[in-house]
């Protein structure tokens, strides 16, 4: 029998998904008379009886749960926007927890998922020790997919930005301009024993034009968020804009304050520094110095994984295959770096 989607309501009443949605859970932000409609469509299709009957028989809740590092994460809640709105086209719902990139979070997430009977797992992690139990579940036959890449990949699913490649572009670009002294600034080091994708890729094309990444090379902020940034955190980045050629910042959401942070101290972007970065969020062109960046298709990142989790769901998939994605990423050229080709 061919299940009935939100998709299918709305295409026949004429209106978004996600008003669909809406009139189905009665909100008050929808018109009366919409959600009359909408309810006479979804009787019409045998919308509920058909989801209900699904959820009896093969025992399941329509419920996804997405485990994300944080939630204050521009280019993280995008992500989660377009898993919930293509969740919503398929006819299911979300939950939503932030680990705070805190191990033992990150499990009671998990647990509380699972205890919720949620259908299936989407999980954006820095650590490798919940690995073994996430591919313990997938064994035993529960969907779950991975939106993170790791030196060696567990056998899970995994759609994610190529984030290697990304920072390797990012600092080639920087090289290939002239500089020789680029200073890798991040938020935080990354305690979880792993290799940060990020820092190798910028390492790759350092040694590759024959530079031989230092310490003093490294500029680390101790936060991802600028405001919560130490005053001896900010003394070192000033001393760094002062004395260095370029920077090569691990995420917009930093490079953004950040050259905001030196022109308040006098140093201009890109006169006296060259800056280039990773992301490009929705206000990277928009910057007060536009941010020379790379980005990743989020949609596709997203749209994909969750094409993997309902395969596993209806049982398409093989136990023994697992699909291995690392969205590649696209350069966007702009004024932080001192070259913009018009």
């Amino acid at each position: 029998m061919y299940e009935v989607t939100l998709k299918d309501i709305a295409e026949k009443v004429g209106c978004s998904i996600n008003t669909v949605s809406l009139a189905l859970k009665d909100s008050p932000r929808i018109s009366e008379a919409t959600r009359r409609r909408v309810k006479e469509v979804a009787s019409d299709l045998n919308y509920a009886s058909n989801n209900m009957a699904r959820a009896l028989v093969l025992k399941k809740t329509g419920t996804i749960g997405l485990i994300l590092r944080n939630i204050s994460s521009l280019l993280l809640t995008t992500e989660a926007r377009y898993i919930e709105q293509y969740l919503e086209q398929n006819g299911y719902t979300m939950y939503v927890i932030a680990s705070h990139d805190d191990l033992k979070m990150e499990e009671k997430a998990i647990n509380l998922m699972l205890s919720n009977k949620v259908d299936g797992l989407i999980v954006n992690t820095q650590f490798t020790d919940n690995l073994s139990r996430l591919e313990k579940l997938r064994n035993q036959g529960f969907p779950v997919v991975l939106l993170s890449g790791f030196d060696r990949m567990p056998r899970l699913d995994a759609v994610y930005p190529n984030l290697i490649k990304g920072a390797y572009l990012s600092t080639k670009h920087l090289i290939q301009m002239g500089h020789r002294r680029i200073i890798y600034v991040s938020g935080s080091r990354d305690q979880t024993g792993m290799a940060d994708p990020k820092y190798v890729g910028y390492e790759r094309a350092l040694r590759e034009a024959g530079i031989t990444p230092g310490p003093d090379m490294a500029c680390w902020l101790g936060s991802t968020d600028f405001h919560l940034v130490r005053d001896e955190a900010l003394g070192e980045l000033l001393r760094k804009g002062k004395s260095e050629q370029a920077f090569f910042i691990t995420q917009d959401e930093l490079a953004i304050p950040i050259i905001r942070f030196l022109y308040k101290n006098g140093i201009m972007v890109p006169k006296d520094l060259s800056v280039t970065s990773l992301d490009n969020i929705r206000f990277a062109d928009s910057a007060m110095v536009p941010l020379t960046t790379v980005g990743f298709d989020l949609r596709y990142i997203s749209h994909h994984a969750i094409d993997i989790l309902l395969e596993q769901i209806r049982g398409e998939r093989p136990q023994d295959q697992f699909e291995d994605v690392a969205a590649e990423p696209e350069f966007y050229i702009r004024e932080s770096c001192g070259y913009y080709d018009i």
